[in-house]
């Protein structure tokens, strides 16, 4: 009598052999079938319900409620201000109601056009941060022209390099006649500088910078709004042009802040640079 034994139990016909193996893989087949369907089960559940602040393509109008993905929400929406979060007891609410809290993936989607992806931009749009307004409150005229008459000195200096006047010999040795003639018409065409004529010049744009400067050292100082139309020199600048002085000396200049009623007046001294 043969014993049975582990390999007289094993399928020795090729059919045999065949039918147990197709058995294990519909085995096999069915549980990752339900592996999928949890998984996806899951997923649903992880989603949270906002509320929609824009139309959204393939979700639905603003205002209405739709669930989506938690990390979705976190690294998008959210900081561009598409949708808001639920609060749980609105949530519960909201249930109690039988409000409508789903997708509505046909919402603003063409037939012609091809689907788009969650993570495309919303909208089309580019991503928009959030920056909220910084509100200052205004000085007063009166207010700034009393900052400006405690910060700024009397006399403003400032230090330019000075042309050198152009040096003519007395005595002309073995020039002639025609030659004498020749350097004097010369002498008459060219522009003589002025006396103390500096390079460049200073302007009210230097004064502003340098009244600004000052003001800086005060928060409240800080704040007066100043510009160059509120600045005309008064003394030593050119015919028609207010703006600006080109040599040396001292200066008379008046600051006005718009609304002000009166100027004030401080002097400029330009000195010569060392």
């Amino acid at each position: 009598m043969a014993s049975i034994t582990k390999p007289s139990l094993l399928p020795q016909c090729t059919s045999c052999i065949r039918r147990v193996t197709r058995r294990g893989l519909d085995r096999w087949g069915q549980q990752q079938q339900i592996r999928n369907i949890s998984k996806a089960a899951k997923e649903a559940e992880r989603n949270i319900v906002v509320k929609l602040l824009q139309d959204i393509p393939r979700f639905g109008r603003a205002g209405s409620y739709v669930p989506i993905n938690p990390a979705l929400m976190r690294n998008k929406w959210f900081p561009a201000r598409v949708a808001n979060y639920v609060p749980i007891l609105q949530l519960k609410q909201l249930k109690a109601q039988d409000v409508d809290m789903t997708r509505d993936a046909t919402f603003g989607v063409k037939v012609a056009l091809e689907e788009i992806e969650d993570d495309v931009e919303i909208a089309q749009k580019p991503k928009q941060h959030y920056v909220r307004p910084i509100e200052l409150e205004l000085l007063s005229a009166e207010r700034s022209m009393e900052l400006i008459d405690t910060f700024v000195p009397p006399t403003i200096d400032f230090a330019r390099q000075l042309i050198e006047q152009e040096k003519t010999d007395a005595k002309r040795y073995g020039a002639s006649a025609a030659a004498d003639i020749l350097n004097a018409a010369m002498s008459a065409s060219k522009p003589k500088p002025l006396e103390n004529a500096i390079y460049g010049s200073v302007s009210t744009a230097d004064i502003v910078a340098t009244i600004k400067s000052a003001l800086a050292h005060n928060d409240e100082a800080a704040r007066v709004l100043l510009s160059e139309s509120d600045v005309d020199f008064v003394s030593g600048h050119e015919e028609g042009d207010t703006s600006k002085v080109k040599q040396l000396g001292t200066f008379k200049v008046e600051i006005r802040v718009q609304g002000a009623a009166q100027p004030l007046t401080r002097q400029v001294r330009v000195r010569a640079k060392e």
